[in-house]
């Protein structure tokens, strides 16, 4: 599980098909555009202070295919810069009070410069058992301070495709939601920063400078 419709053996009724893939990628993309570039996207990373490791509590909804419904759990999600700046590194670990693991994984972020778009793949294990996924990008809000992701993922001989949105509340405080492509109930999560405080003023221009002048040089 994680936090971005079947794969068809035979194909619906092609009027079914077309309606619900518009009811449901309509809304999906307004107010989102997508980058323009890496370096877009990583200087909006950084500028909206997504970077550093953020925690919550809760309890599980019947969401992803292999985490139950009613445990609670603390989870703490990890966001890095890797290889120069050129991946993001996005890790979570969700666990019960008594520390069953209910959740963990990784996943990288990176440039795709044939589709030019951000997109990102993901692993791990939703108690003990193998889940993947990938995402693709759909684009940032920078008004509404929101990003939003296309995730398909596999958990149990199942594929599944969600959307994911992360809204910045304060330096500190995000609101993370996931809901499947065909409607339903979704999951949302307010996270909370670990380590401190974090200015608003968000990076330093000087580190912002210096990520350009590596993204640059690394094209």
């Amino acid at each position: 599980m994680k936090f971005a419709s079947w794969f068809l053996g035979v194909l619906l009724c092609n009027a079914t098909l077309m309606a619900s893939e518009e009811a449901a990628d309509e809304p999906a993309e307004r107010g989102f555009v997508p980058p323009e570039s890496w370096e877009e996207f990583v200087v909006y990373q950084q500028q909206s202070g997504a970077i550093g490791t953020w925690e919550t509590h809760g309890k599980t909804v019947a969401m992803w295919e292999g985490v139950p419904a009613g445990l609670d759990y603390t989870a703490r999600y990890g966001v890095q810069l890797a290889h120069e700046g050129k991946m993001v590194l996005y890790t979570h670990y969700m666990a019960t009070a008594t520390g069953q693991v209910i959740s963990t994984g990784s996943g990288t972020a990176y440039w795709d410069a044939e589709s030019k778009t951000v997109k990102s793949s993901s692993s791990g294990f939703d108690l003990g058992r193998l889940y993947t996924g990938h995402s693709t990008l759909i684009g940032i809000d920078k008004k509404q301070q929101m990003i939003k992701w296309h995730y398909t993922e596999t958990s149990r001989g199942k594929t599944t495709e969600y959307f994911q949105t992360r809204r910045r509340v304060s330096a500190d405080r995000r609101v993370q939601t996931a809901q499947k492509v065909s409607g339903g109930d979704s999951w949302n999560e307010e996270t909370t920063r670990v380590g401190g405080k974090t200015s608003e003023a968000g990076v330093g221009r000087g580190l912002l400078q210096r990520l350009r002048r590596v993204l640059r040089l690394n094209r």
